[in-house]
Protein backbone atom coordinates (compact mmCIF):
# COMPACT_ATOMS: atom_id res chain seq x y z
CA UNK A 1 0.00 0.00 0.00
CA UNK A 2 1.25 3.61 -0.70
CA UNK A 3 0.50 6.24 1.12
CA UNK A 4 0.03 9.86 0.60
CA UNK A 5 0.08 13.30 2.71
CA UNK A 6 -1.45 16.14 0.64
CA UNK A 7 -0.29 19.43 2.52
CA UNK A 8 -0.97 22.97 0.70
CA UNK A 9 -0.32 26.68 2.18
CA UNK A 10 1.80 26.61 4.13
CA UNK A 11 3.24 30.05 4.04
CA UNK A 12 6.57 29.70 5.36
CA UNK A 13 4.65 29.07 9.11
CA UNK A 14 7.77 26.50 10.17
CA UNK A 15 5.69 25.10 13.29
CA UNK A 16 2.95 23.91 11.39
CA UNK A 17 5.06 22.48 8.33
CA UNK A 18 6.83 20.26 11.47
CA UNK A 19 3.97 19.39 12.96
CA UNK A 20 2.17 18.29 9.28
CA UNK A 21 5.71 16.30 8.34
CA UNK A 22 4.54 14.62 11.86
CA UNK A 23 1.53 13.53 10.97
CA UNK A 24 2.66 12.16 7.22
CA UNK A 25 5.37 10.51 9.09
CA UNK A 26 2.49 8.85 11.27
CA UNK A 27 1.19 7.66 8.76
CA UNK A 28 4.04 6.37 7.16
CA UNK A 29 3.43 8.75 3.97
CA UNK A 30 5.54 7.43 1.37
CA UNK A 31 5.22 10.66 -0.99
CA UNK A 32 3.93 14.30 0.25
CA UNK A 33 1.98 15.88 -2.33
CA UNK A 34 2.81 19.50 -1.73
CA UNK A 35 -0.11 22.14 -3.52
CA UNK A 36 1.97 25.44 -3.56
CA UNK A 37 2.39 28.33 -1.51
CA UNK A 38 5.72 27.14 0.01
CA UNK A 39 7.40 30.28 1.56
CA UNK A 40 5.74 33.74 0.95
CA UNK A 41 2.76 34.80 3.26
CA UNK A 42 1.12 36.30 0.53
CA UNK A 43 -0.47 40.18 0.51
CA UNK A 44 -3.16 39.36 1.81
CA UNK A 45 -2.14 37.57 4.42
CA UNK A 46 -0.35 38.56 7.90
CA UNK A 47 2.52 37.44 8.81
CA UNK A 48 2.64 33.61 10.35
CA UNK A 49 3.65 33.58 13.96
CA UNK A 50 6.94 31.22 13.07
CA UNK A 51 7.29 32.98 10.22
CA UNK A 52 10.63 31.47 8.81
CA UNK A 53 10.75 30.83 5.04
CA UNK A 54 14.81 29.34 5.49
CA UNK A 55 14.10 26.84 8.04
CA UNK A 56 11.20 25.49 5.47
CA UNK A 57 13.69 25.49 3.36
CA UNK A 58 16.05 23.40 5.22
CA UNK A 59 13.05 21.23 6.75
CA UNK A 60 11.42 20.18 2.62
CA UNK A 61 15.06 19.85 1.14
CA UNK A 62 15.63 17.43 3.95
CA UNK A 63 12.91 15.20 2.64
CA UNK A 64 13.24 16.28 -1.36
CA UNK A 65 13.29 12.57 -2.93
CA UNK A 66 9.52 12.05 -1.24
CA UNK A 67 7.86 15.54 -2.83
CA UNK A 68 5.54 15.85 -5.67
CA UNK A 69 4.91 19.51 -6.17
CA UNK A 70 2.91 21.88 -7.93
CA UNK A 71 3.31 26.12 -7.81
CA UNK A 72 1.08 28.23 -6.12
CA UNK A 73 -0.06 32.24 -6.78
CA UNK A 74 2.10 33.39 -3.84
CA UNK A 75 5.43 31.19 -5.02
CA UNK A 76 7.89 32.78 -6.90
CA UNK A 77 11.24 32.21 -8.91
CA UNK A 78 13.74 33.00 -5.60
CA UNK A 79 11.88 29.94 -4.05
CA UNK A 80 11.70 27.68 -6.94
CA UNK A 81 15.97 28.51 -6.67
CA UNK A 82 15.67 27.88 -3.23
CA UNK A 83 13.94 24.44 -3.20
CA UNK A 84 15.96 21.35 -4.26
CA UNK A 85 12.57 19.93 -6.01
CA UNK A 86 10.09 21.74 -8.77
CA UNK A 87 7.54 23.52 -7.65
CA UNK A 88 6.82 25.11 -11.23
CA UNK A 89 4.45 23.17 -12.79
CA UNK A 90 0.48 24.80 -12.67
CA UNK A 91 -0.44 21.15 -12.54
CA UNK A 92 0.65 17.62 -12.36
CA UNK A 93 -1.15 14.35 -12.93
CA UNK A 94 0.08 11.42 -11.53
CA UNK A 95 -1.38 7.61 -10.58
CA UNK A 96 -2.42 7.15 -7.15
CA UNK A 97 -3.19 2.99 -6.16
CA UNK A 98 -4.81 3.42 -9.13
CA UNK A 99 -6.57 5.71 -9.50
CA UNK A 100 -5.58 8.81 -12.33
CA UNK A 101 -5.13 12.16 -10.06
CA UNK A 102 -5.08 16.11 -10.83
CA UNK A 103 -3.04 17.94 -8.58
CA UNK A 104 -3.02 21.76 -8.97
CA UNK A 105 -3.02 24.84 -6.08
CA UNK A 106 -6.26 26.00 -7.55
CA UNK A 107 -5.89 29.66 -8.45
CA UNK A 108 -5.51 28.69 -12.24
CA UNK A 109 -7.98 25.02 -11.70
CA UNK A 110 -10.41 24.43 -9.48
CA UNK A 111 -13.20 22.13 -8.44
CA UNK A 112 -15.27 23.47 -10.99
CA UNK A 113 -13.18 22.35 -13.55
CA UNK A 114 -12.63 18.68 -12.46
CA UNK A 115 -15.47 17.37 -14.59
CA UNK A 116 -13.54 18.98 -17.94
CA UNK A 117 -9.99 18.50 -17.39
CA UNK A 118 -9.40 15.02 -17.24
CA UNK A 119 -10.28 12.84 -13.94
CA UNK A 120 -13.17 10.49 -14.53
CA UNK A 121 -15.32 8.45 -12.06
CA UNK A 122 -13.20 7.11 -9.01
CA UNK A 123 -10.51 9.70 -10.15
CA UNK A 124 -9.16 12.55 -7.80
CA UNK A 125 -8.96 16.18 -8.28
CA UNK A 126 -6.68 17.76 -5.26
CA UNK A 127 -6.37 21.59 -4.92
CA UNK A 128 -5.66 24.37 -2.40
CA UNK A 129 -5.69 28.02 -2.91
CA UNK A 130 -9.04 28.68 -0.64
CA UNK A 131 -7.55 27.41 2.62
CA UNK A 132 -11.16 25.89 3.22
CA UNK A 133 -11.10 21.58 3.48
CA UNK A 134 -12.89 19.81 1.20
CA UNK A 135 -13.83 16.20 0.50
CA UNK A 136 -16.65 15.18 -1.38
CA UNK A 137 -17.74 13.15 -4.33
CA UNK A 138 -19.07 15.14 -7.34
CA UNK A 139 -21.60 14.33 -9.61
CA UNK A 140 -19.39 12.75 -11.88
CA UNK A 141 -17.91 10.83 -9.10
CA UNK A 142 -14.63 12.43 -9.05
CA UNK A 143 -13.49 12.66 -5.54
CA UNK A 144 -12.82 16.61 -4.73
CA UNK A 145 -10.25 17.16 -2.17
CA UNK A 146 -8.67 20.20 -0.86
CA UNK A 147 -6.33 19.38 2.54
CA UNK A 148 -6.87 23.40 3.59
CA UNK A 149 -4.57 25.22 5.00
CA UNK A 150 -1.51 24.56 7.91
CA UNK A 151 -1.34 28.07 8.32
CA UNK A 152 -4.25 30.46 7.64
CA UNK A 153 -7.41 28.23 7.59
CA UNK A 154 -10.54 29.37 6.66
CA UNK A 155 -14.01 29.36 7.00
CA UNK A 156 -14.59 27.91 10.18
CA UNK A 157 -12.13 25.50 9.96
CA UNK A 158 -8.80 23.96 11.75
CA UNK A 159 -5.43 24.33 10.14
CA UNK A 160 -5.52 20.81 7.95
CA UNK A 161 -4.09 18.42 5.50
CA UNK A 162 -5.07 14.98 4.22
CA UNK A 163 -3.99 11.65 3.78
CA UNK A 164 -4.97 9.14 0.75
CA UNK A 165 -4.15 5.55 1.12
CA UNK A 166 -5.47 2.42 -0.62
CA UNK A 167 -8.85 2.21 1.86
CA UNK A 168 -9.79 6.11 0.97
CA UNK A 169 -9.08 9.84 2.10
CA UNK A 170 -8.86 11.39 5.23
CA UNK A 171 -9.05 14.81 6.17
CA UNK A 172 -6.35 15.44 9.21
CA UNK A 173 -5.73 18.26 11.55
CA UNK A 174 -2.38 18.99 12.87
CA UNK A 175 -2.88 16.75 15.66
CA UNK A 176 -3.50 13.69 13.52
CA UNK A 177 -6.97 13.83 14.47
CA UNK A 178 -9.15 12.80 11.09
CA UNK A 179 -11.74 15.43 11.12
CA UNK A 180 -13.20 13.79 7.79
CA UNK A 181 -13.17 10.74 5.61
CA UNK A 182 -14.52 9.34 2.51
CA UNK A 183 -13.59 5.48 1.70
CA UNK A 184 -13.12 4.07 -1.39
Amino acid sequence: MTTYAVISDVHGNADNLEKALKVAEANNADFLIFLGDFLNHGPRNGLPSDYDPMYIVKLLNSVKEKIIAVRGNCDSEVDSNLLEFPIDATYNTLVINGRKAFMTHGHRYDETDAEYIGPGEGDIFMSGHTHCPVLKKSRGGIYILNPGSITFPRGGSDRSMAVIDDNGISLRDLNNNVVEEIRF
